[in-house]
Parts: structure tokens; sequence; C-alpha cells
């Protein structure tokens, strides 16, 4: 009797085990095509998903993160901007002309775009859609799409939007070539408090981060600059990533902050 219950037991074990694989081979399957369609669709924007993710985990482990979290905060990076592949988003993203009212609203929506396509990933990694739809919030309300303050944005979503703006500045676009690392940093110590964590804008400054970044910035320059697509210019001075970014940092003087 309990050798047939042990039989039973080591069977069931085995085919939990196997169901488990299974589950996680879907998951990285998905996520796989997610980043294909990503890719396929724009592999500027690819490439750059691609960097924040591993600029977002390099100071996610600096803060402590690990395990789950740390996990679903990487997926999440790699998949912030989804919702950018929708129709509706795309003409906006690449148009040289100037953002109308309308379209800077509509474009407010990819959060809440990216959140919905990653439902499927909800189970696997718990709270996934709120910090996609989260990472255009600022630290003092004035974001977007629920205007979070403070520790009320989830803090995978406030390291993914320092991350996203260190990539927009430290990347050439048409108008302008790539920033030095340490006037991105500067641009993002003057928004410190309002845009950003002031607690990781510190941390992204001081090594061992410091060091990963600049890594990170540097391994993809030959590719944007080459890249006939690149990252269109609105024809009036400022990135398509600038004019749709909420309160992206300024990186020139002359000209005020984007508001998005």
């Amino acid at each position: 009797m309990l050798a047939t219950a042990g039989v039973v037991s080591l069977a069931w074990l085995l085919d939990a085990m196997r169901r488990e694989a299974a589950a996680a081979q879907l998951h990285r399957d998905m996520v796989d095509i997610l980043l294909n369609a990503l890719t396929a669709g724009d592999p500027v924007t690819a490439r750059h998903s691609r960097r924040v993710a591993d600029l977002s985990y390099a100071l996610a482990v600096s803060m402590g993160m690990r395990g789950r979290e740390l996990r679903t905060l990487r997926i999440a990076a790699l998949l912030h901007d989804m919702g950018k592949i929708d129709d509706r988003f795309f003409h906006i993203i690449h148009s040289r002309k100037p953002l109308t009212d309308r379209q800077r609203a509509e474009i407010k929506n990819h959060p809440h775009e990216s959140a919905h396509i990653l439902a499927p990933l909800e189970t696997a990694h718990p709270g996934i859609q709120r910090i996609v739809s989260s990472h255009h919030e600022c630290w003092n309300g004035s974001g977007y799409p629920h205007g979070l303050e403070g520790t009320e944005i989830p803090l995978s979503a406030r390291i993914i939007s320092l991350a996203d703006a260190f990539d927009a500045m430290t990347q050439p676009r048409k108008y302008r070539d790539a920033l030095p690392m340490e006037t991105a940093l500067a641009e993002l110590w003057d928004s410190a408090g309002t845009q950003f964590d002031p607690a990781l804008v510190e941390a992204a400054s001081a090594d061992p981060v410091h060091t990963e970044w600049k890594k990170i910035a540097q391994r993809d320059l030959f590719a944007e600059r080459t890249d006939p697509h690149g990252i269109p210019s609105n024809g009036d001075g400022k990135s398509r990533d600038e004019a749709t970014s909420a309160n992206l940092p300024s990186t020139d003087p002359t000209r005020t902050p984007a508001t998005g």
C-alpha cells in the first residue's frame, strides 16, 4: 500500500513538473512572439526597448530588487511600448509634422494599450499591467494616465521611466547626435523630484549602475546612426520620442521640456 502511494505521489509530482515546465515554455514563447512583433513593426523601438530593459535591470538590482519582482520588471521594460504598434499610433510616432493637440491626447493612450496587450502575462507576472500603464507617471503627480504621485507609482514603473528618458537622450536623433552620458544625467538630476524619483537618479549616477549604463548607452550607437528609419523629427526640432513623452527633460537650453 505504501509503495503504491509512493508511486502515485511520484507520478503526480512528475506530472506537476511537466505542466509547470510547459507553462513556463508557453510564457517564454508568448514573450518572444510579442518581441518579434515589435521588432518587425519598428526595429528602432525594439532596440530602444531592449536597452531600457537592461538599464532598468541594472538599476533595479542596485535597489535590492530580486526574484519574481525583478523578472517582472525586466519583461515589463522589454514590452513597455507594445501599445505603439497599434495602427492608431504608428502614423503619429513616425510623422515628421508637429503633433496636433488631438494627436498628443491620443498618444497618451499607449500605456493603456500596452497594458491591455500584456494581460495574458499577468498570471505569471502579477502587477505587470499596472507597471506598464504607469511608466509615464511623474513623481510630482503631473504625469499620465492617472496622475499618480510619489510612491503611489510602482517602483518598477519609476525605474522604467528613468531608464526610458536616459535612453532617449543618449541615442542619436535626426536633429542631433547622442548626448554625452554626463549631460543626460544632469538632465535627470534637473527633473529629480518633479518627473523622477530622486533616490533612483542618485543610484543611477553612482557605480555600479553608472558604469553599466554607460556600456548599454554605447552598444547600439552605430546601428542607431546608420538605421535609415531612425527616430523621425517633428520638423520643429523635437524628436518623436520627446514630443510624445510626458515631461521628458529638455536636452536643448533653447527649448522648454516637452509636456506630452
